[in-house]
Parts: C-alpha cells; structure tokens; sequence
C-alpha cells in the first residue's frame, strides 16, 4: 500500500504517544525533521500579480472578447487584466514597500449559507468576470472567484480609487507548487504590506436594533438591558464562515489595523446606517451601499473587552469564550492583570492555538501560517514534510526552537510541560511566562525576546550572546562615585542620558527603554544589581561593572552572596529589513561551567557553559568592544526521554 501523502495530523495526540510511534526521544526526531527540511523565502514577493478591470480601450475587441471555446463575452462581463509589483525596494538595501495602493482581499473559497441563498436568487443576473490568461495569446478564462465577491470586491476598490486587486484564487498559479509554496510562505506580507485590505464577512444585519447595538458596542455604550442582545449578535457575527478558517486569521491578524471588515446590511437600512453611524474617524465607514464598514482590531478589542467583562455575570460563560477564541485581541486578552507590565508571556502559543483550532484544507500550510503570523525568519519545507509524512506536531516544535523561542529548560524547578500535553499545550505550558517588558507595547516587545541564531542539537540550543556575573545590590541608597567599577558605570549612564543614542547607533531603542527602567525602578524603590562581563573560559576573572539589572521588588537578591548569573543577547537591525525582526534576551541564569585552568599545558577542546533559565531580567549594559559568546541551553529532560 502506498504511503498517503501529507503530514501526519497527530497535534491531539500526547506528545509521549508521537514518541513512542518513532522509538526516539523527541529532540532526536525533531532533529531528523530539520536536517533536510530547511527552507528560505524565496523573492515571489518582488513579482506579485495583481488584477484590474480593464478599460474599453484595453480589451481586445472594445466591449467583446473571445473567451475558451471560441464563444464571444457579451458586455455583461467584466475583464480582469494582470499586472505585476514589487513589494521590495532595491534602492533602499531591500526594504519591504509599505502601503502600495492595492485592495488584499480576505475571503472564504466556499460559499457561505447565505452566499448560497443570494446566489440563487439573483441567478442569471450576476455579471460574470473573464480573466485574463498568463500566457500570451490564449483565450481570456472565466474567474475561479464567485462573482458575489468581485461585486463586492470592486464596489470597495471605487470607494478607495483603487484600481489594482489582489485576490490569492486568481492571482497565484494554483497549478505551479513551487509558485505555491513560495507564496504561502509570504503571503503574509501582501496583506501587511498593502495600503487596503478588506474581510468580506457574509452574516448579514436585518434590522435597525441590531444596527444600533452594532454601533453602541463600538461606542463602548452598551447598555445592561442591552448586554445579552449584544452577546447574541456578536455570536452570530463571529459564527461567520470567515471567522473559522485558518488562512483568513492570518490575513486578518497579518493586516493589523489596516483589515476593514465588510458586513452586509439590509438595503432598508442604508439611511440610517448614514445618519446614525457614530464619527469614529476611519474604524468605520458609511459609503459603500449595502456594506458596514468596520476596522477588524477596533472590533475584535470590543468584543473581547465585553465578552471578558460579560462573562463574569454571565450564566453561559461558553459563549463569551466562544466570541473570544473566534475574534480575540491579543493585547487585552494577554494583559498580566497581577502585574505592572502590560504583558508576561508570548503570544506565539496562543497564536499557535487558534491555528490549530481553524479549519484548513492542507495540514503542512499550518507551519507556514504559524511562521507568517510569528515573523519566523526560518521555514520548513512543507512539500518535504508532506513528502515524508512527517509529523504535524514534531514539525511544529522543530519550528518553533528553530526560531529561537524561549523554553523553560531548568530540571531542578516544577515541571510544566509534559509528554502527557499535546504540541500546544506543551509549548503553552513550557514556554517562558516571566518576560517583563519595559514599554506599552509589551505583546510587540515579547515578540522579539528569541534567541539569536539557534543552532540545534542533541544537547541543546546553541546561542551566541554575552555572560554577566551579578555583584553588588543596590536598594535605593545613592551610589557611591568612587571606585573604578562604579565611576565607568556612571561614566555611561552619564553620558546616556545627557546625550542619547542616535538612531543609527547600535541598540539606541533599547538602551533608551533600559535607561528608562532603570530610572521608574529607582523611582518604585526596585532593587538593581550591578553585572560585569565574564569570559567563559575563565570565569573566576573579574571586570569593571558596565550593566545594572533590575528586580522585581526592593527584597530581590536578598541573599548577596549567592552567585548568579545573566544572559544577554541582542540583533539590531534598520527598520523594515525583510526576514528579520529585532531581537533581544535579558536572562537571569543558572550557569553549569566547563572548568578549565589556564596554566595547563594544551588547548582543551572548549565546551561552552550551559545555562539553566531563572526568569526574565531586564537590565542597560554597556558591551560595546566585547565580543560574544557561545553558550548551551540545554533541553528539559522531558524531551530526552
């Protein structure tokens, strides 16, 4: 019997099950799945199609074409004519184009119900749309996309005076897997990159009570007796076939505040849809007939913040729940309520969830949607896995160490994440949750906290960045100016202050941000600890302090005595370079020496030191000069099992 092509869907299975099927550990499996697997992006963003209805004076014929088969299109018919754009700048080192004025459109491949039903009532009067073939000389072809959305599609692009369209049924080869897989794997940045980018939701509103519960709750001006309505109607708005599948998640979170949602509405409504909709600036709009236009993060932080608040005095809390796994905001659902920061823990896991709990028709394309969404820089082939019939799950931890995220790995404390977990639960359950980021945007701060380059092994992840060995503890008392070590460290905050970093300066931004938490925890009595660099091949060996980490509180580090460490890495990068985010790790560590006397005889082959997660720890050093170095993380036992 022939081997079934695809990857194995095993993401609800335990993760000890997925290893007993391979009788290896699970590093060691994922280490097989990366050794031939890796993948770069390829350059498909800088040739990508776009289609335009085109003028009478660029048909063929005026208003008559030939279409396959030799019949004649009547005028009823639109032509659609492709054209190309690049989305990188060669003239600025290969920087991403932000904002070429062309409509992405987000939409289902399957009718919905109600598309059905309206399809069918206005059958043989929908115009129908032609495109225009790839190949020169053959016949234009009627559109793959249903006329329905080419109607509302366009109705969009007159209000916005835009002529080009990008729609992923027409403007990728479906026939050409090599054009597939490089597409999938950018996608993403045709809706992140585009100047509009609309949802074609199908749920229609009928009536004016529904219209002003619509925009009450946009105005955060529902009232209690309007509480349950509001929860029905957002029910029924998220039950949406759009809301379910996995590709439209990722163009809805890829788009960010540039997603306009597009509700129909009854056509009795468009009066009052004009003269009620509240001035919400460009969160919503009234032109287009027939449609509410709604931005998607506006409406997605409405709906969670009233569904989480709801839930508390509701007595079907399943439903909230329901609203928010389908619609959620990110940065109110992951807000650290217990903390001051404004988040702890990464959004990948829960990234990860909602695209394993979205409908899709190929498996593997749910590593490339994770990596979309993650800003993964590493990909996985998804032809190779589904060639192998790898495992889903496997596939999915390979990728996600593969770009540095951060695991717990220390055996000595509680353990979180077992084999007895699925993939997303064990990554949810293992990843780091102490991350305290220094500014508003805290989700955005964590999502560069990644180690730099990983390099994966049998042992562990290999990393490259800089040691510090914690010394002396200062609880609010000013500090002493005498002294080496202190004077070079208040030589640099000194001088950091007076006379900041430019932008081009490398690790301006986040000296800036250090700076300044230095100061707020000053201010909040926040005990600091002075850091100086340590060379790993002989780490007995003191230097001057050039860094200062911060606690938690003013009890932190209560013992001054006990020995530790930190870790710091950090990968600057101008703005906008394509395949790469900023990225940044502040570790208080455990460190596992490999001894080695400088006056023996021989060079000893150099194990770095191993290092064992605490928690997070933010702090400013200073390490201009300093080479790095190279250390192990080594795995948790649970994935040598």
């Amino acid at each position: 019997m022939s081997k079934t092509y695809g990857v194995e869907k095993d993401t609800s299975l335990p993760l000890g099950q997925i290893r007993d099927r391979t009788s290896s550990s699970i590093i060691s499996s994922v280490l097989s799945i990366i050794k031939d697997h890796i993948v770069n992006k390829e350059n498909w963003i800088k040739s990508v199609e776009c289609l335009y209805v085109a003028k009478d004076n660029e048909e063929p014929s005026g208003k008559r074409r030939r279409i396959e088969y030799g019949s004649v299109a009547s005028d009823s018919s639109a032509l659609l004519m492709r054209r190309y754009i690049n989305l990188v700048s060669d003239r600025e080192g290969g920087r991403y184009v932000d904002g070429i004025p062309y409509v992405a459109v987000s939409y289902t491949w399957k009718a919905s119900k109600e598309e059905e039903a309206e399809e069918e009532a206005g059958k043989g009067t929908a115009r129908s749309y032609l495109v225009e073939s790839r190949n020169a000389g053959e016949p234009a072809q009627p559109s793959k996309v249903r006329p329905m959305i080419w109607e509302r599609t366009l109705n969009y692009a007159e209000y916005a005076r835009c002529r080009n369209i990008w729609i992923d049924n027409e403007c990728i080869d479906q026939e050409n897997e090599a054009e597939k897989e490089a597409a999938i794997q950018s996608m993403h940045l045709v809706y992140s990159l585009s100047k509009w980018s609309i949802a074609l939701l199908t749920r229609r509103v009928n009536t004016a009570e529904e219209l002003e519960l619509l925009f009450n709750l946009m105005c955060n001006e529902v009232s209690p007796e309007d509480e349950p309505a509001v929860l029905d109607l957002l029910d029924d708005i998220t039950s949406d076939l759009w809301w379910t599948r996995a590709w439209t998640f990722q163009e809805d979170y890829r788009s960010s505040t540039r997603m306009m949602l597009l509700i129909p509405h009854h056509r009795n409504l468009e009066g009052r849809k004009r003269a009620t909709m509240p001035d919400l600036g460009d969160i919503m709009i009234d032109e287009i007939v027939g449609e509410i236009g709604i931005q998607s993060a506006a409406f997605r932080e409405q709906a969670t913040k009233f569904c989480l608040s709801y839930r508390e005095i509701s007595d079907n809390p399943d439903v909230c729940n329901r609203i928010i796994k389908r619609a959620t905001k990110y940065n109110v659902l992951l807000k650290d309520k217990s903390s001051t920061y404004s988040a702890s823990r990464s959004m990948s896991p829960i990234i990860l969830s909602d695209i394993l709990s979205r409908g899709i028709k190929n498996e593997s394309d749910r590593l490339a949607i994770m990596a979309n969404c993650c800003e993964y820089g590493t990909r996985i082939d998804t032809n190779s896995l589904n060639s192998d019939g790898s495992s889903l799950s496997l596939s999915i931890l390979a990728q996600y160490l593969l770009n540095g995220e951060i695991i717990e790995n220390d055996p000595e404390r509680p353990t979180r994440g077992t084999l007895k977990h699925n993939i997303h639960e064990y990554i949810y359950e293992q990843s780091l949750s102490s991350f305290r980021p220094p500014v508003h945007q805290g989700l955005t701060f964590i999502k560069g906290c990644r180690f730099i380059n990983p390099r994966l092994t049998l042992e562990g992840t290999s990393t490259r960045g800089h040691l510090w060995r914690l010394g002396k503890v200062i609880r609010r008392k000013p500090m002493k100016t005498y002294g080496a070590s202190y004077t070079d460290l208040a030589a640099h905050l000194i001088g950091h202050v007076c006379d900041p970093p430019r932008t081009t300066y490398r690790g301006g931004l986040w000296l800036t941000w250090m700076a300044k938490a230095v100061n707020e925890a000053l201010e909040q009595g926040k005990a600091l600890r002075l850091g100086c660099l340590v060379d790993p091949e002989f780490p007995s060996e003191f230097s001057p302090y050039t860094a200062v980490f911060i606690g938690d509180s003013r009890d932190d580090w209560e013992d001054e005595d006990e020995v530790s460490y930190a870790f710091t890495s950090y990968q600057f990068h101008k703005e906008d370079t394509p395949g790469y985010i900023e990225k940044h790790v502040s570790l208080e560590v455990d460190i596992e020496w490999h001894r080695r006397d400088r006056s023996s005889e021989g060079r000893l082959p150099y194990a770095p030191p191993k290092l064992y997660i605490k928690r997070w720890l933010n702090g400013l050093c200073f390490f201009e000069g300093f080479g790095v170095e190279q250390v192990l993380f080594p795995w948790h036992p649970t994935l040598l099992e």
